[in-house]
């Protein structure tokens, strides 16, 4: 019966049902069924079951001395026991895992809270502000600053973010660019219009527009859309290019790059929220997070 409930403690840690477990194994449901109340898998089932579920066969047997492996191998079996969909969040939760709880809350409220959050993730990232007492939501955040590194992580379903950056030997200022091209990106964005259109084209299937459909479907005035344009084509942020209609050639733009925009937006919130909304955060560094004398005179 032993390897019957440990199928079934390891199907439902993974969030399969019978059926889902039965048709990865090419049996049925009820094969699983039977395992599970105390029958028996053909021998040649165990290595295919125990790869199913992310373990060894040892561990399906219950044995506690289970050999040395590699960990990434390790990892990517067990992630590869649950569903596509749900493989990026389990990943996710086990990040969460790494974050330390504070040892000391100078409040009996705040400690309640965040005994009662350390079980992530949490189902909600938002809290009213506890401390000033106000409407305003937060983001129950986790910082932790090591000398090694910076961990960054909302502990949550509905905003599911951790960022782990391990200090490089060069430190972290080697890899900035210079102080005017950070000032070209942000001026642009600051410009009337450039953060409407850049939403709008990320809300939407990417594709070349005019600068008029782009205006039209941000809402803004067309003078801003052609005033933002060109800055975030510098910026790399918005690629042009020229087509032919009816022998006049027309401007279109589209998206030059998918991946950075949403993770800087969500930074950029986490910079504006209140310090309030640290749930943990945990620093024992005792270098500062840039190396004085290493900065280049330029930037």
């Amino acid at each position: 019966m032993e390897l019957g409930n440990t199928i079934a403690k390891l199907r439902r840690e993974r969030g399969l049902t019978q059926e889902q477990l039965g048709q990865s194994l090419c049996v049925s449901g009820q094969a699983v069924s039977k395992w599970e109340k105390g029958g028996t898998p053909d021998a040649e089932m165990l290595p295919a079951i125990a790869d199913r579920l992310g373990v060894t066969i040892d561990t399906l047997f219950g044995r506690a001395n289970q050999p040395t492996e590699d960990m990434a191998g390790t990892l990517l079996r067990y992630l590869g026991a649950f569903p596509k969909e749900k493989r990026m969040y389990e990943l996710f939760r086990l990040l969460c895992a790494t974050i330390q709880r504070p040892y000391y809350v100078d409040d009996e409220f705040l400690g309640e809270l965040m005994d009662s959050l350390f079980h992530l993730p949490v189902k909600t990232c938002y809290s009213t502000d506890i401390v000033n007492h106000t409407d305003a939501t937060l983001w129950l955040r986790s910082c932790t600053l090591k000398d090694e590194g910076i961990q960054l992580g909302i502990p949550a379903e509905d905003c599911p973010v951790f960022l782990l950056m391990p200090e490089p030997e060069c430190g972290y200022e080697a890899n900035f660019i210079d102080n005017e091209t950070y000032r070209s990106l942000f001026s642009a964005l600051a410009l009337p219009g450039a953060m409407e259109i850049l939403r709008m084209l990320y809300a939407h299937k990417n594709g070349y527009r005019s600068a008029k459909v782009i205006a039209r479907e941000a809402g803004v005035p067309l003078e801003d859309a052609e005033r933002a344009l060109p800055p975030l084509i510098t910026c790399h942020i918005i690629k042009k290019t020229e087509v032919e209609l009816e022998d006049t050639p027309v401007q279109v733009y589209m998206l030059d790059k998918q991946d950075s925009f949403v993770p800087f937006l969500l930074l950029a919130r986490w910079l504006c929220d209140g310090e309030e909304a640290y749930f943990c955060n945990w620093c024992d560094r005792k270098e500062p997070l840039l190396r004085e004398g290493t900065a280049d005179e330029s930037k």
